[in-house]
């Protein structure tokens, strides 16, 4: 599981309008990719949404990512999460 915090950048702002038909084409992109995207959340502060993405291998997740950043709306920054239980595990 990951979490995808994204800032607009100038473009992106610009654009902000299509930003909902956006989120929907990174939900397709993501499916032919290999990833899950479990929820999209936009939000107020320092980020401007968090996502949470879920595959069975991290490169799948990683190529999404980079694609999005590519396009030039987004910055991203990328968190590998853990779920309680899996955190016990590790410990």
């Amino acid at each position: 599981r990951y979490k995808l915090l994204i800032t607009y950048t100038e473009i992106g702002v610009s654009q902000i309008h299509n930003t909902v038909a956006r989120a929907a084409a990174f939900r397709h992109n993501a499916t032919a990719m290999g990833v899950t995207v479990e929820d999209v959340c936009w939000t107020l502060g320092a980020y401007d949404g968090i996502l949470t993405l879920t595959a069975d291998r991290e490169e799948m997740v990683i190529a999404l990512v980079t694609d999005l950043a590519r396009r030039g709306y987004v910055r991203t920054q990328l968190l590998r999460a853990f779920t309680e239980e899996e955190f016990e595990d590790i410990l």
